[in-house]
């Protein structure tokens, strides 16, 4: 029996050591099917899961769910307050209710009140909070596949000088070329590298930047999967979508209608005798409403911006489209050239670079629509 249990013991250490061994050769396992499992510095990451763990790693986030737990309490505080202030007024056998109760039950009605829409906005502060973790995201995420595409751009251009350098520095030892073309391409190979080393500390850059917004190790290597497209707009009825978000109940109007809806509370409990002082706080909700009006005035230009912005980006598109075929066909036309013999290497080699970097700025303005988009139909984060 001691024998048997020293056996299994010995087998379930090993099995230990082995799943020990195997987690750690791994950089991250799937996750609800958001990660694709890959090599031990890099993982395939999507937007959706980039997402998820920002949320889960943001502070602010976390400060709006306390801020709403707060809010809880304090409003059940104040409907305790105010059930004791209401019982004191209504008990008969009470000698001394009188006008003091009726003004601490008002005074407690009040606080309530007050509670009551503090907490309700602490509440809707959660989703707006997602919605903008959602959307810095998004941006992170793409800053980061633009800097990659800057990196390959670089590596391409370096590439073509190199080739460059070598052509002239051979021209120039059979004295083809003068001393001063064989410097300019010296000159152009030295920036292309300065240039590769730039774009490749700036994406660097935007991929900690990324990697810290999540809440993951520093240096970890992405592979990007979620690279967007670009689609052409869906109709849209743009002033019936201006109509709808600069509505009542709006959450891109949410705090101003607040903050109007609290100015009248203050002038309605206000039993003074003060003339001036009733006349501030009637001055008070005037300006809470300009302030509201004012708002849904530049919601609505921001709107109108935002789609005109989308119409012109299907133009673009467009453009970008019969410029990308021209590269293309003049790419087929060098290389069935340089079959024959009748052009040099370098200039297929450009034509090629010249498409993959047209095919590049239609990703660019993907990126573009789908953030427009974005804050076209949630406005509350222009």
């Amino acid at each position: 029996m001691k024998g048997s249990g020293r056996l299994a013991l010995a087998a379930a250490a090993a099995t230990f050591i082995a799943l020990t061994m195997l987690q750690s050769a791994h950089a991250e396992t799937v996750v609800k099917g958001y990660i694709v499992e890959s090599n031990k510095n890099q993982l395939k990451l999507t937007l959706e899961q980039a997402t998820k763990w920002a949320q889960e790693n943001s502070y602010l986030l976390k400060t709006a769910n306390q801020n709403v737990d707060r809010n809880a309490i304090m409003l059940r505080s104040a409907a305790d307050e105010l059930k004791q202030a209401t019982r004191r007024d209504n008990h008969e056998d009470d000698d001394d209710s009188g006008p003091g109760d009726a003004e601490a039950e008002r005074a407690a009605l009040k606080r309530y009140e007050a509670a009551a829409s503090t907490y309700e906005e602490a509440k809707k502060q959660i989703p707006l909070v997602m919605d903008q973790l959602e959307f810095q995201t998004m941006k992170a995420y793409y800053e980061a596949i633009t800097a990659a595409d800057n990196v390959t751009s670089s590596k391409e251009s370096l590439e073509l000088a190199l080739q460059e350098e070598k052509i002239a520095l051979a021209k120039a030892a059979r004295g083809k070329i003068s001393g001063n073309a064989k410097g300019k391409a010296v000159q152009a190979r030295m920036d292309a590298e300065r240039k590769l080393a730039e774009s490749e500390a700036a994406s660097q850059k935007v991929v900690d930047n990324l990697s810290k917004l999540m809440g993951r190790m520093q240096g970890t290597v992405y592979e990007l999967v979620d690279i967007p497209t670009y689609s052409k707009p869906k109709a849209l009825d743009i002033e019936l979508h201006i109509h709808d978000l600069t509505s009542s109940g709006s959450p891109a109007l949410y705090k101003q209608e607040n903050a109007v809806k609290q100015a009248m509370t203050e002038a309605s409990y206000y039993n003074g005798t003060a003339i001036s002082e009733y006349q501030l706080k009637a001055l008070d909700v005037e300006a809470a409403n300009m302030e509201l009006a004012h708002t849904k005035q530049q919601l609505a230009e921001s709107l109108k911006a935002a789609y005109l912005s989308i119409q012109q980006y299907q133009a673009q598109y467009e453009e970008l489209q019969r410029n990308l075929q021209i590269a293309r066909d003049e790419q087929a036309l060098s290389e069935n050239k340089w079959r024959r013999g009748l052009i040099p290497g370098i200039e297929v080699k450009t034509n090629e670079i010249k498409v993959k970097q047209l095919e590049r700025k239609v990703t660019e303005l993907a990126i573009q629509q789908k953030q427009t988009e974005f804050t076209l139909f949630k406005p509350w984060l222009m």
